[in-house]
């Protein structure tokens, strides 16, 4: 540290903001030197008083998030979400691998004093719009944790070594805490390394992504989605306590989706099996578009029971747009 950071942070002393803002260029400088070990206890000091604090009185808006130092963007944001199980519907397996994670974390004490550790690293893979960032939620909800939810617009650089220096002050940053940390899109920052339209920059983030995996001993639950795991690195799969598939529901499970979807409106009697077999391509995502599209049609016609003709003509418009989203992106390929 020089003399001019020295007298600027002593200047910023009575100024919360602006000490921690000091301080963290501070920090930035020795990381650019190469002084990890440094950089990270000096971030450990920083941060770990105001984090437990803020635990005590869930004032997360106040924390001082790390950014990104080319663009000032924040790494991440903080969220809160209070779901339940009877927020989500998946199949049997995918709800049992989801217990099974959250039984351990509630329990980790009891595990930790047999020399084992709870499920913390997890990968969400599938289809999109199949539950994997609702998932998510869930397991804040019912584990009372808040979400880290990583924005890779401020952690991917076009700066040398910047990236994983980003990479760096998030891990850094929920280590401190317990969080359920969402790095969705997760094959932005995870691709193959001996893809060929991946330059070298991407290369070594990758390489230090999984160090960072590897060496990650807190106490958050980190949790990558993706919808094309087919790119992600094949060294990055090894790195997860549990791998996870979020797929199109089953014909049970799509009935259940409607009928959820339904429930705000008073309906005729309808023929719920059919439907679902119409549905047996679409996603939940897809399944509460046509529900809530059905809804707000009878709405606005002054209407107060939706009939089995408004949930299937808003089936068929929504099949046309899927058909059509289909043809464009076979026409691009």
């Amino acid at each position: 540290m020089n003399n001019l950071m020295l007298r600027k942070l002593l200047a910023a002393y009575p100024n919360q903001e602006e000490f921690l803002k000091v301080a963290e260029t501070i920090i930035e400088e020795e990381e650019k030197k190469e002084n990890n070990l440094l950089a990270r206890d000096l971030r450990d000091s920083l941060y770990r008083n105001k984090l437990k604090n803020n635990f005590k009185s869930k004032d997360y808006a106040s924390l001082n998030i790390p950014c990104d130092h080319e663009r000032g963007l924040p790494l991440f944001d903080i969220k809160k979400f209070d779901k339940t199980w009877e927020d989500i519907i998946l199949d049997k397996k995918t709800s049992a691998s989801l217990e099974r994670v959250i039984q351990e974390n509630e329990m980790k004490d009891i595990l930790i004093a047999h020399r084992l550790k709870p499920r913390q690293k997890l990968l969400f893979f599938g289809p999109p719009g199949c539950g994997k960032t609702l998932a998510a939620q869930v397991l804040c909800g019912i584990l009372n944790y808040p979400m880290v939810y990583i924005r890779f617009d401020g952690v991917v650089s076009s700066y040398l070594g910047e990236t994983s220096a980003n990479m760096r002050k998030i891990f850094d940053f929920i280590s401190m805490g317990q969080w359920i940390v969402l790095f969705d899109e997760f094959d932005i920052i995870g691709k193959q390394r001996d893809s060929p339209f991946e330059h070298g920059e991407m290369k070594r983030v990758v390489n230090n992504l999984l160090q960072m995996i590897d060496n990650y001993s807190g106490e958050s639950i980190i949790i990558c989605a993706t919808n094309h795991q087919h790119l992600l690195d094949p060294a990055l799969w090894r790195r997860f306590d549990e791998v996870i598939l979020f797929d199109l529901p089953n014909k049970e499970n799509r009935i259940k989706l409607i009928k959820r979807n339904l429930r705000q409106i008073r309906t005729e009697k309808m023929d719920y099996s059919s439907f679902a077999d119409s549905m047996n391509d679409m996603t939940p995502a897809d399944i509460e578009t046509i529900c809530i599209n059905a809804i707000k049609k009878v709405i606005l016609d002054g209407r107060v029971l939706l009939k089995s003709e408004d949930l299937m003509e808003s089936f068929l418009i929504h099949k046309e747009r899927l058909n059509r989203k289909k043809e464009i992106y076979h026409e691009v390929d």
